[in-house]
């Protein structure tokens, strides 16, 4: 009698042996791989093929037979390999000869990322209510991992076969699920693709959700999922973009985690979020009466040098925050200003003349969209030789800031001199908590979707394509 086909992509569905599965082995170091691998050989649903190989049968005389491996046996010879090819030629020729299971393949790709937390680039999102309201205390949702992906099965099963994955950060309080997304039929034989790995990191007690990147059709259908599994019976959740992106969870969770200390306070409001040693008491809304300067301050003022000036004027810019090393760094901030020119304020530079027939048809007509002159007033709002002399011209400016640290560049550019710690904006020091923005009025917009420049699909793609454009370094 054949052999039933599973239908169902379960944690026991196992993959055969390929050169694909053996080079997702061989992304991990040999440590990672070992230990990884003394989990497996203790896990009942990873549970090792200790009967002899083939090979064995063949080495074997005629009057002995060979013995199963034990666990402390394959143990040593594992511990006794010498280099991580030997320790995966080993798992497909012996131990795990009939493939590895998705439970298996998900434990692999999860190793990976907590070995190198840089390797993805996360997306900062805040749950609301569906009246638009912050959920605050008991309106929090209740995460249960186990219940959560058990709804978002329910939720993708007519479109995609999904098998979830989740465990708890070693280090931040938060956990991360991994998805791994499949047509819904035929099962997968090979090991799934960047593209179809769709991974969600939900902090402890926070209405904020991290996930990466849409890069495919399914991955794009399970994170319009992700509200509906969250919801429950009497309550429903939205999903709204924070206009934040980092490719470490350290720098989201800094400024979206649930603690005291990691409200995303930054700047020099971040004084006031710090817990234990080195915690500012008392309010920052209180308003103190300011002492008189004695002549001994006005002369230590005079005495001091220029970069203990710059370097006090950054410690009240920035705060505790901004320091190389934090673990919290941006490596990408992008904000657009979009401010009307001072009006009769020359650019500096020379600005190239437009042709004064460029706004007129062939006719000598006014083109389409070309501008008018004010009834009330002679001027033009913008003159096409000299635009910047009308009354709203408003020029186009994109600040692009790039580093592995942007706001410790920052931070070191104000001590060294190069920019005025004074009149830096906000959004340079961190106190905004967006990586992208845009700037009207001298003010940044508190929603990027209203303003029409941010969307997580269009903000994963600027991202992929960001080594190619150009941007300062800042560290």
């Amino acid at each position: 009698m054949a052999r039933r086909q599973p239908t169902k992509l379960t944690s026991r569905y196992r993959l055969p042996p390929s050169p694909q599965l053996t080079r997702y082995l061989l992304r991990l170091s040999k440590p990672s791989l070992e230990k990884l691998v003394f989990d497996w050989l203790k896990t009942p649903i990873c549970a090792p093929d200790l009967s002899p190989t083939e090979d064995d049968l063949l080495d074997a005389g005629y009057d002995e037979e060979p013995q199963d491996t034990t666990l402390e046996e394959a143990k040593e010879a594992y511990t006794n390999l010498a280099s991580r090819k030997d320790v995966v030629t080993r798992v497909f020729e012996r131990e795990w000869r009939d493939g590895l299971t998705m439970h298996q393949i998900a434990q692999v790709d999860m190793q990976y990322l907590l070995d190198h937390p840089s390797s993805l680039k996360w997306t900062a999102s805040e749950l609301v209510l569906e009246e638009g309201k912050k959920p605050i205390g008991d309106k929090l949702p209740k995460f249960q991992p186990v219940v959560f992906c058990k709804s978002l099965l329910e939720i993708m099963d007519p479109m995609a076969q999904c098998h979830p994955y989740y465990v708890t950060h070693p280090t931040l309080p938060l956990t991360i699920v991994r998805l791994s997304l499949h047509n819904p039929f035929p099962l997968p034989t090979l090991p799934p693709p960047a593209n179809q790995i769709f991974y969600v990191a939900i902090p402890t007690s926070s209405p904020h959700l991290f996930f990466t990147p849409q890069r495919s059709k399914l991955a794009d259908i399970c994170r319009k999922s992700l509200p509906i599994a969250l919801s429950s019976q009497h309550r429903r959740y939205d999903i709204v973009s924070t206009a934040l992106s980092a490719k470490t969870l350290e720098a989201l969770v800094a400024r979206k985690g649930c603690e005291r200390g990691n409200l995303g306070a930054g700047g020099g409001w971040s004084v006031f979020a710090v817990e234990g040693e080195g915690a500012v008491e008392g309010d920052p809304l209180e308003v103190t009466r300011p002492r008189k300067r004695r002549s001994m301050d006005a002369e230590t003022d005079n005495n001091d040098g220029e970069g203990k000036k710059r370097k006090r004027i950054a410690e009240e810019r920035f705060g505790k925050s901004a320091t190389a090393g934090d673990g919290s760094g941006l490596e990408r901030v992008e904000v657009k200003l979009r401010e009307v020119w001072p009006k009769g304020k020359e650019v500096p530079g020379i600005l190239g003349v437009v042709d004064g027939n460029a706004g007129k048809g062939k006719k000598g007509r006014p083109k389409k969209g070309a501008s008018r002159v004010d009834d009330e007033d002679d001027s033009p709002l913008v003159d096409v030789r000299t635009p910047w002399k009308g009354k709203s011209w408003m020029p186009n400016v994109d600040v692009v800031l790039e580093g592995t640290h942007v706001f410790a560049g920052v931070r070191r550019l104000v001590e060294e001199g190069v920019l005025d710690g004074e009149k830096i904006p906000t959004w340079m020091t961190g106190e905004e908590g967006k990586s992208v923005g845009m700037v009207r009025g001298g003010t940044i917009l508190k929603s990027a979707i209203t303003a029409g420049i941010y969307d997580a699909a269009a903000a994963a793609a600027a991202t992929a394509a960001g080594g190619r454009r150009g941007g300062r370094k800042t560290n």
